[in-house]
């Protein structure tokens, strides 16, 4: 069993690296990188394009990011990964075992790259959202067979919230794998925009999203 790993980048510079150079072991047993940059301004390291399999660009956004990445895989598993996650802690034989049927979909539990204890509660509190829900985000490194994927329509084209969508057209067709390990994301965003802040926004932009409001308007709200 082998992996399309897709990553989307914008402006990413030489952030991307370290998971790059995580995942050359995983290319060595015949996983494939593929990389769908949304028109970056700033340009990605000269030193990423001998870790990757495939570069392309794409329109701008995730979720039509991550379909063009997904229509070039050729492997039966996609795994879409966040440039600034951190899969020290996932071992591959222990991930593959998850991946036995071509029904399945699953994610992480998700660990924040920062030692302040108020990360603990964060990411406690994501964690045992997402595995009573079924429902991820991006950064808890989304995976599901490709045949399954696409019988469902990929992601939907809409500016923000593609990951929820996705997640919950997919716990119509069975619960997600848990593979017990933790996937580490970066504390950037918390760290920029201010931890508590952070927690309102989320959890506002859900409760906007379910009563109706547009994912432009939202993705505007999320960028500010």
């Amino acid at each position: 069993m082998n992996i399309s790993i897709i990553i989307p980048t914008l402006n990413e510079g030489r952030t991307v690296l370290p998971l790059l150079e995580q995942l050359q072991e995983w290319r060595r047993m015949g996983d494939e990188l593929l990389l769908v940059d949304g028109g970056s301004t700033v340009s990605l390291d000269e030193d990423a394009s001998t870790l990757i399999d495939i570069s392309i660009d794409a329109s701008r956004g995730r979720s039509m990011q991550l379909n063009a990445g997904a229509k070039l895989a050729s492997k039966p598993v996609l795994w879409f990964l966040h440039a600034d996650s951190d899969i020290s802690a996932i071992k591959r034989e222990n991930f593959l075992t998850h991946l036995k049927c071509d029904s399945i979909w699953g994610f992480f539990n998700v660990k924040i790259a920062d030692a302040a204890g108020i990360f603990r509660v964060v990411e406690t509190l994501m964690n045992l959202r997402s595995r009573t829900s079924f429902v991820a985000t991006g950064d808890q490194g989304i995976f599901v067979a490709k045949d399954l994927f696409f019988r469902i329509g990929g992601y939907k084209s809409i500016a923000l919230m593609e990951d929820i969508e996705l997640c919950k057209a997919l716990r119509k067709k069975s619960p997600p794998k848990d593979p017990k390990t933790t996937l580490i994301t970066s504390a950037r965003r918390w760290r920029s925009k201010g931890v508590v802040k952070t927690i309102f926004l989320m959890w506002f932009l859900r409760l906007a999203w379910v009563s109706g409001l547009s994912s432009k308007f939202l993705k505007h709200l999320y960028d500010r």
